[in-house]
């Protein structure tokens, strides 16, 4: 399991979210694409995408009207899986405060730190393999417990279309100057089947006797 924070669900979700920015914070080209890219790449895969129910709340809050929609993309449970903050998540997130104030680190808002610091600690307990998200503050709490991030600019480009198949040969009204059904398809000519001028039963002699005689008796007048 991986875990989509708000950060990458912002971009999935809208027509039109705001540029991602890389760590240098200089706009990120074909942002959207990229994301959207990595979401296909893991639906083909079967690999299933967390959401920790804090991620979820930050991305209802910039929904608008389009709050339903969102619900309903995020509940289908083939592609996401919404995780609460449990019990587990406690826990994980009490260990991850207590070294950051060993450490001494600065803190943002109060609020902010403690929707990242859920999002950190649900991922350790789901022993999740990555976090995908664009927040700085997730990536620094996750190095913490040794989770992975990718930012948005880690993402690869999606490869090229490939361009259709160019047509050879003749076209259009060229086509109908050749022939190009095989010759063993092509229909053979119906023709009759021969019939014979000497009807049935009669002899292949076209002179009866009687015609015989005839001649005969005239040739003889002829010659007398």
């Amino acid at each position: 399991m991986i875990i989509f924070d708000a950060s990458y669900l912002v971009v999935f979700l809208n027509k039109d979210p705001e540029p991602a920015r890389d760590r240098q914070g200089n706009p990120v080209t074909r942002f959207k694409e990229r994301v959207e890219y990595l979401a296909s790449s893991l639906n083909s895969t079967g690999e299933q995408i967390g959401i920790p129910t804090p991620a979820m709340a930050e991305v209802l809050v910039r929904a608008g009207k389009g709050r339903a929609q969102f619900v309903s993309i995020l509940s289908d449970r083939m592609r996401f899986q919404l995780l609460p903050f449990d019990a587990r998540g406690a826990i994980e997130a009490a260990e991850l405060l207590a070294l950051i104030k060993s450490k001494h680190e600065t803190w943002g808002t109060h609020a902010k730190v403690k929707f990242d610091i859920q999002i950190v600690a649900t991922a350790k307990a789901e022993d999740a393999s990555a976090i995908y998200s664009d927040d700085q503050d997730i990536e620094k709490f996750a190095k913490r417990l040794k989770i992975p991030v990718m930012r948005i600019c880690d993402l690869p480009l999606p490869p090229p279309k490939e361009p259709p198949p160019i047509e050879t040969g003749p076209v259009g009204e060229q086509a109908q100057l050749f022939d190009l059904t095989p010759p063993l398809l092509q229909p053979r000519p119906i023709t009759a089947p021969e019939q014979s001028a000497t009807p049935k039963g009669v002899p292949n002699d076209p002179k009866p006797e009687s015609a015989k005689n005839a001649l005969g008796s005239g040739a003889k007048t002829a010659d007398e």
